[in-house]
């Protein structure tokens, strides 16, 4: 199939000076809406909760339900008019579990239910029952106490203090841990990773017994060992959903599997990280584009790359759609199917000037764009199709992956041919001409 037909050359070059126009005030509205609006971040890159709760494999729960349920609970327990973002989505637990019931996970911002108040009351009891203890809470994020002891105490000793402490305190679920018992946990999933890789395949409940040994042999070496640095996590919210969960679906809830927290500051960080990943991928292009062709080909590379990546952002910024970890993947994504189409192009534009080594390089351009445009077209149809059906069809993240896709194949598409092409032209024009002029000035000398 060939929608343009062999022989005929289109002259995309001529028309350069009006796309440049049109790219350049595309790219400035992006970098200002950035600048102005900013991103509409998610909970990936905001912090909040994300929580897995499972129901029985015949109960028919809808996502908007729970969504509403999880929006209802967060403004009476917060007090506030609006709960922020709340996402509910479906969770594949893993094979054999799937069967067993059915898994939702479920994001808010709302990171901790235990006021300023609360804490402070129970950092009093702590040192009271620990006398001389230090005593900090996690300032962001779960609601979390460190308690370092003035000398090593028995660790079974210490968490039946904690458990009666925090028990008796009004929070029946937490977590304590100590620094030994870590290290412990970590050395004894080690040993599992090692034996599994030692003996390939392992049935489930040889594993299983494995695992129960492991745990056995951790209780038995912790009752013998002291510590003196020891952590306890509040599950408040967990706590309170759970409840709720019970009433609203009965027997239909079986329980919630997880709870964890993200606060804002590692939040912001794995934001951050997403953005330099994107940096990173644009300096890897550009030493290969730099060592497939020649230096004259990089410069329109990177620049129709990274035009492209301004683009997708700043629709995100410009419309405020929810900026999470699956755009960035899609940036990342966007970044290898441009590269890819360019480089199309650019083969094309090296074999043609092979070719035709005396022919003007405009021509060369125009001619070698021509000749991949049916390619293009099918190319950029079929993925579209794809990513339309995605974004139709699909829901909650994968719909605003597949809105950045829809916009990345048709930006980058589209600065292959008018943006990369172009900026060769013009780089190539500016190498020829600095070569005439030092040729010329060598003649010069040379008669001279």
């Amino acid at each position: 199939m060939e929608f343009i037909k062999p022989g005929l050359t289109i002259d995309f070059i001529g028309r350069r000076q009006i796309f440049f126009g049109l790219s350049a005030t595309v790219v400035l509205i992006s970098l200002i809406s950035i600048a102005v609006l900013g991103f509409n971040r998610g909970i990936d890159f905001k912090g909040g909760t994300k929580i897995v709760v499972a129901f029985k494999p015949d109960a028919k729960i809808a996502r908007a339900e729970l969504r509403e349920l999880l929006n209802d609970f967060v403004t009476k327990e917060t007090g506030l008019s609006d709960a922020g973002q709340i996402e509910v989505q479906d969770f594949d637990p893993g094979a054999g579990a799937s069967a067993e019931r059915q898994d939702f996970l479920l994001l808010t911002e709302l990171t901790s239910l235990v006021s300023d108040a609360k804490k402070n009351e129970l950092i009093t009891k702590l040192k009271t029952a620990f006398p001389g203890a230090q005593v900090d809470v996690a300032k962001e994020g779960e609601d979390r106490f460190f308690v370092v002891l003035n000398e090593p105490a028995k660790i079974t000793e210490t968490y039946t203090k904690l458990d009666t402490l925090f028990t008796t305190a009004g929070y029946p679920q937490f977590k304590r841990s100590s620094d030994i018992q870590r290290q412990i946990e970590v050395n004894n999933f080690r040993a599992l990773q090692m034996f599994e890789a030692e003996e390939g395949d392992i049935a489930d409940d040889v594993i299983k017994q494995r695992e129960a040994n492991a745990t056995a042999q951790m209780d038995k070496e912790l009752a013998k060992r002291s510590d003196t640095r020891y952590t306890v996590t509040i599950e408040e919210f967990k706590t309170k959903l759970e409840a709720v969960m019970k009433v609203k679906y009965g027997e239909k809830f079986i329980a919630v599997q997880s709870s964890t927290s993200v606060s804002p500051s590692v939040a912001g960080n794995m934001m951050n990280q997403g953005l330099v990943a994107i940096l990173y991928a644009l300096l890897g292009i550009i030493v290969y584009i730099t060592m497939r062709f020649d230096v004259r080909y990089a410069p329109g590379a990177i620049i129709a790359l990274t035009h492209d990546v301004l683009v997708v952002i700043g629709c995100f910024s410009l419309a405020q759609i929810k900026f999470t970890m699956p755009i960035i993947a899609a940036v990342l994504t966007i970044a290898g199917y441009s590269i890819n189409d360019t480089i199309v192009v650019f083969d094309r534009i090296r074999e043609t000037i092979a070719k035709y080594p005396h022919a003007p390089m405009t021509a060369v351009i125009n001619h070698a764009i021509s000749n991949t445009l049916s390619r293009t077209i099918l190319t950029s149809v079929t993925t579209l199709l794809a990513v339309i059906s995605i974004f139709l069809l699909g829901g909650g993240l994968i719909r605003d992956f597949a809105f950045a896709m829809c916009i990345g194949v048709v930006v980058g598409t589209y600065s292959s041919i008018f943006v990369a092409s172009p900026l060769f032209l013009t780089l190539h024009n500016a190498f020829e001409k600095r070569k005439a002029e030092t040729e010329a000035s060598e003649a010069t000398l040379a008669r001279s």
